[in-house]
Parts: C-alpha cells; structure tokens; sequence
C-alpha cells in the first residue's frame, strides 16, 4: 500500500513539474515574440488644417491567428483572402471598394499594413481609418504610440494604401529621425526595427 502511495505522489509530481516547466516557455516567449499575431488598429481622420489637435490615440488592437482574417475585419468583411494567404493586392483591394482613389473614395479605407519582416514576412499591423476616406482632402491619420499597438521598434517592411504616405518615426508623436513609404517597401533601410510612431499624410 505505502508503495503504490508512493507510486502515485511520484506521478503526480511530474505531472505538475511538466505543467510548471511549460508555463515557463510560455512565459518567456510572451505575445510579443509569438509568430503569425496579425492585429487590425484603426483611427479618425485629423483634418490638416487643425494645426492644434493633439496627437490622437490609436483603437486597441483586435488580434487575428492569421493575415486574411486581419484583413477580413479591417475592411469590414469586402476582402475574403484564402487562409493561408499572407499579403494582399491593391487590385484586390480595389475591386472590392476596401481602399481610396482619386475617382472613388470610400469609408473605413486601408491605410497600410506594417510587416515585423523584410519583404512583407512575420507579423502585421493592419491599419485602416475609422472616419475620412484616405489622405485625400487634406485628411491625414496618426499613430502616436507603436509601443501602445505592440509593434514598437519591429517595423522590417510596409505598404500604403489610399493616397497615404507613411512618414516612419524612431521617436513616439512624430518626433526624431524618419524615413517615407510611398506605396511598396520591401525595406525601411536605416529605420529597420526603428519605428515608434507613424503619421500617414
């Protein structure tokens, strides 16, 4: 009797030393190194001509286990990509009335997705505006914090959609040394890893 006692306190001591072990990895990974987060963030439009607004906080990130699920919900259900899918076309985009034109300017437009890797790999930052129609008619959007999205300085490539241009800061509030991204960037160059605040113009 004593041993099969002993027997069973054995087991269930590995038990609860393989569980321990295993919220220890987890632990030290956190959700900032885990693979494939892809989250959706949106903001209003600022109007240009409001040289006194202060700058705007971001929505909460909402977080997808895939890219096409982030992209379902930025654009409000208009783009359906495959599940494994991990980029997204601006001819897509714009068959489905999910981004801005100079002849066609819709609402909830895309504004540009931000990648952790080179050349559009890793993670993503889906970011789209709440109000306005892109960066037409002097309307421009500001993402102050990266740290507050949980992108801070693990910015590798972008695109830009709806007219926007992406001015990439290493400082929070648009602050610091910055670089341009116009359209595709496979690189952010000497801004690799470096981005803490993102105004698109």
């Amino acid at each position: 009797m004593r041993r099969q006692r002993s027997v069973w306190w054995a087991a269930l001591g590995a038990l609860v030393l393989v569980f321990w072990q295993g919220q220890v990895a987890h632990a030290a990974t956190g959700p900032a190194d885990a693979a494939g987060d892809h989250c959706v963030v949106a903001l209003d439009a600022t109007s240009v001509d409001d040289t006194t607004a202060a700058p705007e906080s971001a929505s909460a990130p909402t977080c997808f286990d895939t890219f096409a699920a982030a992209i379902d919900f930025a654009t409000g259900g208009r783009v359906a990509l495959d599940a494994d899918a991990t980029s997204v076309s601006e001819k897509q985009l714009m068959s489905a009335g999910a981004v801005s034109s100079e002849v066609s300017q819709v609402a909830r437009p895309l504004l540009g997705v931000e990648y952790q890797n080179g050349s559009y790999g890793g993670s993503s930052l889906v970011l789209y505006g709440s109000s306005g129609t892109g960066c037409y008619s002097g309307d421009w959007y500001g993402f102050p914090s990266m740290a507050d999205l949980g992108f801070n300085n693990r910015i590798s490539s972008a695109k830009m959609y709806s007219n926007c241009l992406g001015k990439h800061h290493d400082g929070t509030s648009y602050t610091g040394s910055y670089t341009y991204c116009d359209a595709n960037c496979p690189s952010l160059g000497s801004m690799n890893d470096r981005t803490s605040s993102i105004k698109f113009i």
